[in-house]
């Protein structure tokens, strides 16, 4: 998949340069279905559109309109100092609308995963015109913004920003991840981190961090938006008891639990989240 990944200048409104987005898409066939809504994948908080490497070509073997992106600041998105300066939310959802107008343009079927779920639910309440199916996928939403760490002295925040791409964060992060451990590779653990390597990803962490992150609690029960939550029964990361919460508060939301998952089913259950998501994503 990361062969796929390709680069996209998208003009962000209010912003000089065009942000160089990140993205890998499903190919143009002759064969392909229009029997389904557009998905976009968002990854979570500092990961890649790798993340979804399993779903993705499952997505696509079915016919679907697949993009997995690179939130602006993250994966390999302005990965090269576009001048952007900007990552916060509001940056983030500003950025993924420029892209959606610019490439899709219809009604999408959005899934986020882990903070993407975040991600996800703040571009529904500012864009419902552009989301058609909302999927949370071990989505965060009840933990508001960043807490303490926002309010850090620089020197500080950066030190803690350094410890982000380390192999031993790195390492353990990935063990909680996954339900069965055989997935815990370093493999996983060197695609997971890949994209910190690159020149700003300093500058963009630090810049969400001081940010705030996503607050969306109270956008949750104003969700009018059909929404799917997909969640693994063994998710150490999010206990369980969030899955319960959104379907409780979201007006029209699904509950589908994922068995023999931890907090990433669209890794460790590809074929089951697929089948669910073409489900969802029908016209």
């Amino acid at each position: 998949m990361a062969r796929r990944v390709q680069v996209v200048e998208v003009p962000v409104e209010g912003r000089e340069k065009n942000v160089m987005t990140s993205l890998v898409q499903s190919e143009k066939r002759e064969d392909a279905s229009d029997e389904y809504h557009p998905f976009v994948l968002l990854h979570g908080f500092d990961s890649s559109c790798l993340e979804y490497r399993r779903l993705f070509p499952k997505l696509e073997e079915n016919g679907a309109e697949v993009y997995a992106l690179d939130l602006l600041g993250w994966g390999f998105t302005d990965g090269l100092d576009g001048g952007v300066g900007d990552y916060s939310p509001e940056a983030k959802c500003a950025h993924l609308y420029a892209w959606w107008k610019q490439n899709v343009n219809r009604p999408i079927v959005l899934a986020g995963a882990s903070l993407g779920g975040a991600a996800a639910i703040e571009f529904a309440s500012r864009y419902p015109e552009a989301v058609t199916r909302l999927v949370l996928i071990d989505a965060q939403g009840f933990i508001d913004g960043i807490g303490p760490m926002g309010m850090l002295p620089t020197p500080i925040a950066k030190a803690g920003v350094d410890i982000l791409r380390t192999r031993w964060l790195r390492s353990g992060a990935n063990k909680m991840a996954y339900f069965d451990q055989k997935y815990a590779t370093d493999d996983a653990q060197n695609v997971g981190r890949l994209h910190t390597l690159l020149p700003q990803w300093n500058d963009a962490t630090l810049s969400f961090m001081r940010s705030g992150g996503f607050r969306v609690v109270e956008k949750i029960p104003q969700l009018t938006t059909k929404t799917m939550v997909l969640w693994g029964r063994g998710d150490k990361i999010l206990e369980p008891e969030n899955a319960e919460r959104f379907e409780k508060e979201i007006q029209d939301c699904e509950l589908v639990w994922v068995e023999e998952s931890g907090h990433v089913p669209h890794l460790e259950q590809p074929d089951f989240t697929c089948a669910q998501l073409l489900r969802f994503g029908k016209k």
